[in-house]
């Protein structure tokens, strides 16, 4: 979330004090990340630590903290997991708000500065050890399972397409995207198209399901200056293919993500369904953002318009998907 929650800074001190006895003498609001349902902060304890403070609107899916704090418990030491409250929980509740405390890593995130060579080895070890997981007795009931239908896409961009991308009112952000909607319709519907039949495709199959982060791109892994790397962000966490933690993958050769990762047959088809679907996703979450987020300032819905209209771009996700399909077993 780029502009800070409603949720005033002294009840966030006061649940840091009653539920994780932290008392802390700063907590500054964070611009970053792109879940405009979420804030962060940076909280600093009178003994001079720092915290990462998460602040979430709305429900929570719970295996987001239950599944790093189980993998934590493994012993995988690149997965960041929250702290436990003075009642054992991983989270806490301040009204419609969830609280979520981390321990602050410092380090880089996000694309700039690139990740090296030994970072994208680092994480092909790290997934390698979370894939390899099982799920404890009971698995975690509330976890998502790939089941390959993407008709929830399919209706979602039906939606958009005749009821805004057809409009005339709205402000000058709304024209803008329909205006890029429209130019890039064809596209649309061929991604869209492609995601159905590839999904098709996958439906029959009984491959493993194993623990994916399932959002594994650079800004969600953090590299501090040992060359140490950590996943941050399980907002998205589920069981499927392995394929689904590998579209953020840069293409080298030979890799050196799966120098750490190991020896790994890949499912290009699986892969291919996955690249389209993240492209399909941003397409709808930057549509939902400028054409239904009343709560979202006009700068928010600029730059949502703004990343709908890179989607297409050269080098993308899109290409990404395109290359994939075209070695599908």
């Amino acid at each position: 979330m780029r502009e800070k929650p409603s949720i005033p800074e002294e009840r966030l001190l006061a649940c840091l004090q009653e539920q994780y006895d932290l008392s802390a003498v700063t907590l500054d609001f964070l611009p970053l990340g792109l879940d405009t349902r979420a804030g962060v902060y940076r909280a600093v304890s009178e003994q001079g630590t720092p915290y990462f403070l998460k602040a979430k609107y709305g429900s929570l899916y719970k295996p987001s903290c239950l599944v790093p704090g189980y993998l934590r418990d493994q012993g995988i030491a690149a997965v960041v997991a929250p702290l436990t409250t003075r009642q054992g929980t991983l989270w806490t509740q301040v009204g419609a708000w969830t609280l979520i405390v981390y321990p602050f890593i410092e380090g880089d995130t996000g694309w700039n500065p690139a990740m090296t060579s030994g970072n994208w080895q680092a994480v092909g070890t790290a997934l390698k050890q979370i894939h390899r997981v099982a799920l404890p007795p009971g698995g975690f009931p509330s976890m998502r399972t790939e089941t390959f239908d993407p008709a929830e896409y399919c209706l979602e961009v039906y939606t958009l397409e005749t009821h805004q991308a057809g409009s005339e009112s709205g402000s000058k952000v709304e024209h803008a995207l329909r205006s890029s909607w429209m130019a890039h319709q064809s596209t649309i519907h061929a991604v869209v198209t492609s995601l159905v039949e590839i999904a098709g495709l996958l439906q029959g199959r009984s491959g493993a399901h194993v623990i994916c982060h399932a959002d594994l791109h650079p800004g969600n892994i953090i590299r501090d200056q040992a060359g140490h790397v950590f996943i941050i962000d399980w907002d998205d966490v589920m069981l499927a293919p392995k394929e689904r933690d590998f579209i953020f993958v840069e293409e080298q050769t030979p890799s050196p993500f799966m120098q750490g990762y190991g020896p790994a047959e890949i499912d290009w088809t699986a892969l291919a369904y996955y690249c389209y679907e993240r492209v399909v996703q941003d397409l709808i979450e930057c549509a939902h953002e400028v054409f239904f987020r009343e709560d979202l300032g006009i700068e928010t819905k600029a730059e949502a318009a703004r990343l709908f209209e890179t989607i297409f771009a050269a080098g993308t996700m899109l290409d990404a998907a395109r290359a994939a399909a075209h070695l599908q077993s």
